[in-house]
């Protein structure tokens, strides 16, 4: 036990109860899911990776946990081959989710993708686009890099931007 299972046991609880389930039902892709979750929040990330290969091992058709394994193998592997596959996998899985999308484009954004890769990558899933401001701009951004400007500011124009936490100035800024 650490000090924080004495000031919060429901954790210690947590953690407990699913390695029951999973030894009652060592099948339980989602068991397995959700032990990574819990390990990875204890910064117990090698386990947490494991606990999600596993799950994507008996069902390798639920998005999240690929996307879970591409923040893994980047952010505590720095493995950003594995981490490109895995959130290609996810956003294969649910093309609907523009989360997934946002952060496959930045995946490819600290992997040096080209900028107009990643321009068209977007243009071929602008339906996306509208669901999240950080996406949105980070389109916005993308034209004004490949020299787009005209389009870049009929693109600000047209959009209705909300605040978002760690999104200041970045409309401003695309201006």
């Amino acid at each position: 036990k650490t000090s924080s299972d004495y000031c919060f046991p429901h954790r210690l609880e947590s953690f407990v109860l699913l390695q029951e389930a999973l030894e009652r039902n060592p099948e339980d892709a989602k068991g397995w899911y959700y032990l990574g979750n819990f390990l990875y929040s204890r910064q117990q990330y090698d386990a947490a990776i494991q606990a999600w290969e596993k799950s994507t091992d008996l069902d390798d058709s639920f998005p999240t946990v690929f996307r879970n394994l591409g923040l893994g193998y980047y952010n505590k592997k720095s493995d950003a081959a594995r981490a490109r596959k895995a959130y290609e996998t996810a956003y294969a899985l649910d093309c609907s989710d523009a989360r997934i999308l946002y952060e496959l484009d930045q995946l490819y954004k600290k992997m040096a993708c080209p900028l107009q890769h990643r321009k068209i990558f977007l243009e071929q899933h602008s339906d996306m686009l509208n669901q999240r401001d950080d996406l949105y701009i980070e389109y916005i951004w993308l034209l004004n890099q490949t020299g787009e400007y005209e389009k870049a500011l009929k693109h600000l124009l047209i959009h209705n931007f909300h605040p978002w936490e760690g999104g200041e100035g970045k409309v401003t800024g695309a201006y």
